[in-house]
């Protein structure tokens, strides 16, 4: 059963205004444009990091492919559906909603 939210795409929208710092056990995301910080594990981390490096918007399958370099599981794809979910509720990204 799906409980995060089905998008169509994600992007991050600035990502001039993000630096990133990795440590051992994951990653601090430092946002200039409200001098906010967030902490993520190692595969928030990886799967910002590839948004950022992103130009044009992804979803949840393809950012889930890009991270476990084959074809994901379903649960793979929901994992990630859910760290979408929680970056864009985070301000770090932006989605569309598929309908």
């Amino acid at each position: 059963m799906t409980l995060a939210p089905a998008y169509a795409g994600c992007h991050c929208a600035r990502p001039g205004d993000f630096v990133l710092q990795r440590w051992p056990d994951g990653v601090v995301v430092y946002d200039d444009a409200n001098a906010s910080l967030h902490a993520l594990n190692l595969v928030a981390g990886e799967a910002f990091e590839l948004l950022l490096n992103q130009s044009e918007a992804t979803d949840a399958r393809a950012l889930a492919y890009a991270l476990v370099q084959t074809e994901p599981t379903e649960e793979d794809v929901e994992l990630v559906a859910s760290l979408l979910a929680q970056f864009e509720s985070m301000g770090l990204i932006e989605c569309t909603q598929t309908r």
